[in-house]
């Protein structure tokens, strides 16, 4: 209730209330409900033809079979591709199926009795929606050479807009206040490194959900759980991250609830290493 009145994420007041009264009881996680289907989304695929409404379905399905493939990938550590590349699905390669065969998404189309290439009318109709981004590009094949391509790509309303028709809930992931699996993992990276810190460069937007300073959105502040600074006793050399007195709290509190939920990654002795 203090997060709505405020306008900010339960995270915020929970982490504040955690900060200033340290020897409560720990706060009840709050349950998250599953969002209902806006009117909105509704109203937009009522106003989809029949085939217009099959291209948007097995675009959508490819672009959750692609999601979950990338999120088993980081699951085992491996190479994880940034986001802008995998959301660009191979729709259709103009060149004869007997030498190209049929993209993954035309397969689904052929099952839905739907034959034609995949880039006419119907995806030109759902982009104007705007419901999906259409990108043209050239693809070298061998003994064809440079043929053109059609990449789709969901966008965030297309995504609202096929969950609502299909009644595919959006995962909740986990309670507030607890991190992601991408933040969780550099957090325990984090604390594994102790008094050595972790490399200044940490890559990627990390540091804008969690250091002090920082912000996700210019607007809410991070969880202020690692901080950059110099190793302790040294005052020249390059700067590296390090917990807070926020973040081993916090490990400290949740980490059972952490172990439940990721529990590809390993945590033994981050007891020790967080207290």
């Amino acid at each position: 209730m203090i997060a709505q009145v405020y306008r900010v994420p339960d995270r915020v007041v929970m982490d504040a209330w955690r900060r200033s009264r340290p020897e409560d009881p720990l706060p009840v996680l709050p349950v998250r409900r599953p969002r209902q289907p806006s009117k909105e989304s509704m109203a937009v695929w009522r106003a989809l033809n029949e085939r217009q409404r099959t291209y948007l379905t097995c675009i959508f399905r490819h672009d959750q079979e692609v999601e979950e493939e990338e999120r088993q990938a980081r699951l085992v550590a491996a190479e994880q591709r940034p986001a802008a590349e995998w959301r660009r699905m191979t729709l259709a390669v103009s060149a004869s199926s007997d030498v190209v065969g049929y993209t993954r998404i035309q397969e689904g189309l052929r099952a839905a009795g739907v034959h034609d290439p995949g880039a006419g009318s119907s995806v030109a109709a759902l982009e104007r929606r705007g419901l999906i981004v259409v990108y043209r590009d050239r693809l070298y094949v061998d003994g064809l050479g440079d043929i053109p391509r059609t990449r789709v790509e969901m966008t965030r309303r297309g995504r609202a807009v096929a969950r609502a028709a299909l009644g595919v809930p959006r995962e909740a992931g986990p309670p507030a206040p607890l991190l992601s699996l991408w933040l969780w993992k550099i957090m325990v990276r984090v604390a594994r490194a102790g008094a050595q810190g972790v490399d200044g460069s940490l890559a990627g937007r990390g540091p804008h959900y969690l250091a002090v300073g920082q912000s996700p959105d210019g607007r809410t502040p991070s969880r202020g759980f690692i901080v950059l600074r110099h190793p302790d006793g040294v005052a020249h050399g390059p700067y590296r991250w390090f917990l807070t007195d926020s973040g081993r709290s916090h490990i400290i509190d949740h980490l059972d609830a952490y172990r439940g939920l990721y529990p590809s990654i390993d945590t033994e002795g981050l007891d020790e290493s967080s207290g």
